[in-house]
């Protein structure tokens, strides 16, 4: 049967290690895509912001899973949107409390992207180039506190951690707030925290059934923890060659690395070879 969605995650998978990607390789796929019908989905811990950015004017040509589930978007349109509850938000909040810039506490709701005055994001640098670390910065709104009332729909909250502790960082998160929330790592220690049940995967069940498609019918490209729920539900999964070695475990296929544009390769190889031939390569 052949794919109907191609569905990938972005930092550390279409993205290169300068947090870019070829645009021009990329735009032949989406006119090869579009010739078959063919549905191409962005899933990302990101907001909108910075998929703007980053695609341009291809953005009107893709589906976005951002916050990975909170919202969708299709053309540049959200889809829907979905956020905490007060109380979870001031619960974690209240967690928080007096180490928000020793995680480098991030809030993310419809409003903005908030953090605690002074914080610092030493590892943005890692994964974006200068002039986008730069409007990384212009985008968050710093604030001498960080109140429940000045963003009541929080999307999602994220620290980041030395790359070390971060699992274990997850793990005591995950304790702590067992049956409420739901922590897993992005890759370069950061470490996102989501609604118990919203997830990349999640996201993008909303748009199977809003387009009548089965798992049989997607191939999906992911490199993090983040991403594991997708690739287990994908009919056709790849791990990237970089990717966490739990992710490698839960796909069914290995990519290369973001640093060799392994996500584009393959779909070129599979849209120029074929159903068919492709499949019996593997």
């Amino acid at each position: 049967m052949p794919i109907k969605m191609i569905v990938t995650d972005m930092d550390g998978t279409l993205l290169d290690e300068k947090g870019e990607f070829d645009r021009d390789r990329l735009k032949n796929i989406l006119d090869e895509l579009d010739k078959r019908e063919m549905r191409f989905v962005v899933a990302t811990g990101n907001e909108i912001h910075r998929m703007r950015l980053l695609f341009g004017d291809l953005l009107e040509r893709v589906t976005l899973i951002a916050a990975n589930g909170a919202r969708i978007f299709d053309k540049n349109e959200i889809l829907l949107g979905t956020c905490w509850s007060p109380d979870l938000v001031a619960q974690v909040l209240s967690y928080f409390e007096g180490r928000e810039r020793d995680v480098h506490l991030v809030v993310t709701a419809e409003n903005g992207a908030f953090v605690k005055t002074g914080t610092t994001f030493p590892m943005i640098e890692k994964v974006m180039t200068a002039e986008m670390a730069q409007e990384f910065y212009r985008k968050i709104n710093f604030v001498e506190a960080l109140r429940p009332d000045d963003f009541p729909q929080v999307l999602k909250m994220s620290m980041m951690v030395n790359e070390q502790v971060a699992v274990q960082a997850t793990r005591q998160l995950n304790q702590d707030f067992e049956g409420t929330l739901n922590a897993v790592t992005s890759g370069y220690g950061a470490i996102d925290i989501l609604q118990k049940g919203i997830h990349k995967a999640w996201g993008l069940k909303q748009l199977m059934q809003k387009w009548k498609i089965q798992e049989q019918d997607i191939m999906a490209f992911g490199d993090s923890e983040n991403d594991i729920e997708m690739l287990q539900l994908a009919g056709i999964s790849y791990a990237m060659e970089n990717a966490d070695p739990r992710v490698k475990t839960v796909a069914n296929h290995l990519a290369p690395a973001n640093t060799e544009a392994g996500v584009l390769t393959v779909l070129e190889n599979y849209l120029r070879k074929g159903e068919s031939q492709w499949l019996s390569n593997y």
